[in-house]
Formats: C-alpha cells, structure tokens, sequence
C-alpha cells in the first residue's frame, strides 16, 4: 500500500472482508485504536486497515491531519455554537479540492489492499471518525463502484460542491452523532443527511445523549453487526 504507513489488524483465520477505518485531524491511527479494539472484539474473518496521514497537522506538530483547517477557518468558526449551519458547511466546502486528492490516494490504497486479499467492494467497508468521517464519505462516493457500507462517526458532509461533481457510488451510508458534540457540531447532521438523501445515496442516522466529540462501544456494536450481517 503505497501511500500511507498504516496498522493494519487481522481478526480471525481466513480474511473475508476489509474495513478502512480513517483517524481524525490532529490524530494518528494510535488516537482511535481505542475504538479499533473494541470493534475487533467483535468480528471474525475481518482484516482492519487503520491508514495514517502523511500530512504534520498545523496545530500540533505530533499529531497528523488529512487536510488544512486553518486555511479555510483560521477563527476555529466552525466550532463555535454561535456559528450557523450554513456557515459551517460554507467552511467545509472550501475543502473540496484537497479532500479529493486525498480521496483518490486512499482508494487507490483500498485497491491495492483488495487485490492483495482478494476481496472486492462488495465485501470492503470504509470509517471514519471526524475529518475521517468526512474523507470516508467522501471516498466512499466517488468510487466507481460501491463499497457495502460507509461508517462516519461525529463527521459531515464537507467538500460538498467537489463532492457532487464527482459522485459515482451510492453506497449505504451510517452516521453517528453525539448530542454534546461541538467540535463537528452536531446541529450539522440534519444537513448532512439530507444532502445525502438528495443525492440519493441511503443513509441511516444514530443519535446519542450526552455524547460529545468520541466514539463510544454503542457504535461499534451497530457497525460490527452491520458488516457480520452481510
């Protein structure tokens, strides 16, 4: 897989199916092996790829990012209650040209991943948790054939207007939102699924009380008997 250094986690003894599971920004893979594990505890028969960014994250320069935040919102707005819907997608919609680079990176790393196992989308799955939400529903869709089932988790819709000019894949997709979660609002997800309804991809939503900006063992109990149902 040549363009990102990846864990990569192999569950049971004959690998049936993938699953890409992306770290947020001012992350790595290590921020949501937390998650990973509670995940693999409950598959079998699995093979989970947790890619890491090649880019140092503007903010801190231990931490990784997919793509720059700051260019487009240098003020954190988007974190901010008192910002409106409307103005926190306008600040992901600027990020459309970088989030399909790397789009195209990670599926060329899925591609190569699934000849290397022998699987084909129909038995690949893409994660993501924040602006790994984001970039696996962004991979996910311009795919020229749909993986099974998007997983976005405290993520958005962003990079929309790219986004749309380059949709070839209606896949399911799942989103998870905490209540509490103010660091991808979660007063955007209402947008999100319905972007997405209008572009006729079928998504299912889960909602948690006083949950704020994690993954919590709920969500991976949704996701592990989503892809062991298949």
């Amino acid at each position: 897989m040549s363009h990102y250094v990846h864990k990569c986690y192999k569950i049971g003894k004959k690998i049936k199916k993938l699953v890409f599971f992306i770290h947020g920004y001012n992350g790595s893979a290590a921020d949501i092996d937390y998650a990973a594990q509670m995940l693999m505890a409950k598959l079998d028969g699995v093979c989970l790829v947790l890619p890491e960014a090649a880019e140092i994250c503007e903010k801190n320069p231990e931490k990784k990012q997919w793509f720059s935040l700051r260019k487009f919102d240098p003020q954190d707005l988007r974190r901010n209650a008192q910002t409106s819907v409307e103005q926190v997608v306008d600040i992901y919609s600027h990020a459309g040209e970088d989030m399909l680079k790397v789009a195209q990176n990670l599926n060329q790393m899925i591609d190569e991943s699934q000849q290397e196992y022998q699987i084909g989308d129909d038995e690949t799955y893409i994660m993501g948790f924040s602006q790994g939400a984001m970039l696996a529903i962004f991979t996910s869709l311009i795919r020229k054939n749909p993986v099974k089932a998007c997983f976005a988790l405290s993520g958005i819709v962003a990079g929309k207007d790219v986004l749309e000019k380059n949709i070839l894949s209606h896949p399911k997709v799942f989103m998870f939102h905490g209540k509490d979660d103010l660091s991808v609002q979660y007063k955007t997800l209402d947008f999100s699924l319905n972007w997405l309804a209008e572009h006729h991809v079928p998504v299912t939503d889960f909602r948690y009380d006083g949950l704020a900006h994690r993954m919590i063992d709920d969500e991976m109990v949704v996701i592990a008997k989503e892809i062991l149902s298949d």
